[in-house]
């Protein structure tokens, strides 16, 4: 992938600028490390009385749709195993009551 040539910004360079425009920085000559403009930033965001809480875990923004889908999938199969119980219950019970008629009925034919 190629850069862009009629920018002649890197990402990093447009960052600074971008920070230095948000907070007023002044001092355009001195070039400052990732961890001193962070700290640059925190400073002024907290005497400006701004919260420098950073950025929300991407899971709680972005919930992973597999997850979701997992959870119906096992609720599923919960609620099917369930059913299958309840009937082969009643089926047992009914095979039970046809027996037993079967049983008194050829009882008294034989």
């Amino acid at each position: 992938m190629k850069e862009d040539q009629t920018s002649p910004l890197s990402a990093w360079e447009r960052y600074v600028s971008a920070k230095k425009a948000a907070f007023g920085a002044e001092n355009d000559e001195e070039t400052l490390t990732l961890d001193q403009l962070e700290e640059a930033i925190a400073q002024a965001a907290a005497s400006a009385g701004v919260p420098e809480t950073g950025m929300p875990p991407r899971a709680e923004v972005h919930p992973v749709k597999r997850s979701q889908i997992s959870k119906w999938f096992y609720l599923t199969l919960v609620v099917l195993f369930a059913l299958l119980v309840a009937g082969l219950i009643w089926w047992g019970r009914q095979q039970q009551v046809y027996s037993s008629i079967s049983i008194a009925l050829g009882s008294t034919n034989e």
